[in-house]
């Protein structure tokens, strides 16, 4: 792989002398072009391939008007046989979006770079729906190999480096995955906005669903939060398509119906951003365990820190401080009821409306001191 890579480099580097006359753009893409060749002859390229085809392959089926499932059965016989002994696949399927994410050992060419011979999310493609791509199908494809950097392939075009940032020339816009109005998330824009010399911010929330207003989401909690999350690639899209430059996912107790991404979405992005130069951490700023994250149940608050912790994703070199701010406005879990609530509305049993609802009582209606988020120590079911 090393000396087909350099074989890569080499035969178009080398005819850069043919194009010195050319426009510099057309340099710069020819360029981007070889550097794109390298990581797909790298010692990552087999699995770069094959995520890249299968991806290819399912999203041709979805936007060909063809059925999740039919997509699921053919993701699954288009990977079959296709990871080393020592990986695994990770993927999710939704109508216009295919992400697909492997996860290994680094090889050892890569331990030092990465810093880590641990289990780690080493490929990751995403395939979005949208103008005329890969095969001739409609749709946009992302890619990225650990230490090989972030590529997006729009339309039939050339590979050109994803890049963060540049959602508005006059302020950073975060987009919070919850739709509905989260106080926690108004205290860090202000703290943001008011913190030294102040920092210009737009706030933008995805659209409610099937034409439901705030109210109607925080009275809805008969769903699941798995399928009220369930969710979008476009959430985190947003930050590689200049949509977004910060996304917020709040802890499952500040809003009634959490939105995380699924693990095959976390797991590709997972070495999308970090490769396109931006980072992932929970609300508190500790860095996400991507790989630990992925292989626990996401939407279960004993093994994941999704739920009990929320996330917050962008570009590494602004993230610490939106963390500063939303590690103040979000105030941490203080007991076990906090962990109980949590996998309640995550399992759709918790009918609360609001964080500070309710009291904690005993059968004959006795208030019980067990403490919480609450004001006061109150907060309880």
């Amino acid at each position: 792989p090393g000396c087909s890579a350099r074989l890569a480099v080499g035969r178009l580097v080398g005819e850069r002398s043919a194009m010195a006359s050319l426009h510099p753009f057309l340099v710069l893409l020819s360029l981007a072009r070889a550097s794109s060749l390298a990581i797909e002859a790298g010692p990552l390229g087999r699995e770069l391939f094959v995520a890249r085809r299968a991806a290819s392959a399912v999203g041709g089926l979805l936007a060909a008007g063809g059925a999740v499932s039919a997509g699921e059965a053919l993701l699954a016989e288009s990977l079959r046989g296709a990871a080393v002994a020592a990986g695994r696949w990770v993927t999710h399927i939704e109508a216009g979006a295919v992400s697909i994410a492997y996860l290994g050992r680094p090889p050892p060419s890569l331990e030092d770079g990465l810093g880590t011979a641990h289990t780690a999310p080493l490929v990751g493609v995403v395939w979005r729906g949208g103008s005329g791509g890969e095969g001739g199908i409609g749709g946009d494809t992302f890619y990225a190999t650990a230490n090989g950097g972030a590529w997006q392939v729009r339309g039939g075009g050339e590979p050109v480096e994803a890049a963060l940032g540049g959602a508005s020339p006059v302020a950073n816009v975060v987009s919070c995955s919850h739709g509905a109005d989260c106080a926690e998330v108004e205290m860090m824009a202000r703290m943001l906005r008011e913190t030294g010399t102040g920092m210009p911010l737009e706030i933008r929330r995805p659209p409610a669903r099937g034409g439901e207003t705030s109210a109607d989401v925080d009275a809805d909690t008969a769903a699941s939060a798995a399928a009220s999350a369930s969710a979008s690639a476009d959430v985190l899209l947003d930050l590689l398509t200049a949509r977004a430059d910060v996304l917020v996912a709040p802890p499952s107790r500040f809003a009634p119906r959490p939105r995380y991404p699924p693990a095959g979405v976390l797991a590709a992005f997972g070495v999308l951003l970090p490769e396109a130069g931006g980072a992932l951490c929970d609300v508190y700023g500790e860095p996400l365990d991507v790989a630990a994250a992925v292989t626990a149940r996401v939407y279960d608050s004993g093994s994941s820190a999704l739920p009990a912790r929320g996330l917050l994703a962008g570009d590494a070199s602004v993230l610490p401080y939106f963390a500063r701010s939303s590690r103040a406005a979000f105030p941490s879990p203080r007991g076990a009821l906090d962990s109980v609530l949590d996998e309640m509305r995550l399992r759709g049993e918790c009918a609360l409306p609001l964080r500070r609802a309710a009291k904690v009582v005993d059968a004959d209606g006795w208030e019980l001191g067990l403490g919480g988020v609450g004001e006061g120590g109150d907060m309880g079911v």
